[in-house]
């Protein structure tokens, strides 16, 4: 049963990655600016998910509150999808997709002040890892230092909303 969840796992973790690559790419080939495509891949999966609730019968009434909070995040949210095309349109796809990869170092340091706990000095040094890596590009070719910037920024935000949505 173990290694049919890891075997599982192991598929999902290949489509996210492949998922995320996909959006990168598409998001480069996309002439649109990135305030444009973020705004018309919004009103896609609002009327996407719309019918889909509608199809299903699942259309609830929330809470004005829930409904702020939803809102709120949503626009982080928002906020992260323009960083990260603009990063994309500012440098490319791998500067965008490497900058993403030091979510881990933001989440290892800004959860656990969110939630008062422990900091876990192995996802530090690995989110470091990351940076390090960042910092390699960033100094070899600083043509694309605002690509890696807006890139910093979209990783930042993305951690932001997983804490907020926990």
């Amino acid at each position: 049963m173990f290694f049919v969840l890891m075997k599982k796992a192991y598929w999902q973790l290949h489509a996210a990655i492949f998922l995320w690559g996909f959006t990168g790419v598409l998001g480069r080939a996309i002439t649109l600016a990135e305030s444009w495509l973020v705004w018309w891949r919004l009103c896609i999966t609002v009327v996407s998910l719309w019918i889909l609730f509608a199809w299903l019968k699942k259309i609830t009434i929330i809470p004005r509150k829930f409904m702020l909070q939803v809102a709120g995040i949503g626009c982080i949210l928002a906020l992260h999808w323009l960083c990260f095309y603009g990063s994309i349109k500012y440098a490319n796809v791998s500067i965008a997709l490497t900058c993403l990869a030091t979510s881990g170092l933001f989440s290892s340091v800004l959860e656990p002040l969110y939630f008062r706990t422990k900091i876990k000095l192995q996802e530090v040094f690995f989110g470091l890892m990351a940076l390090a890596g960042i910092t390699i590009i960033y100094f070899d070719n600083l043509q694309v230092s605002t690509g890696v910037y807006i890139g910093l920024a979209a990783s930042l935000l993305t951690v932001t909303v997983s804490i907020l949505n926990k």
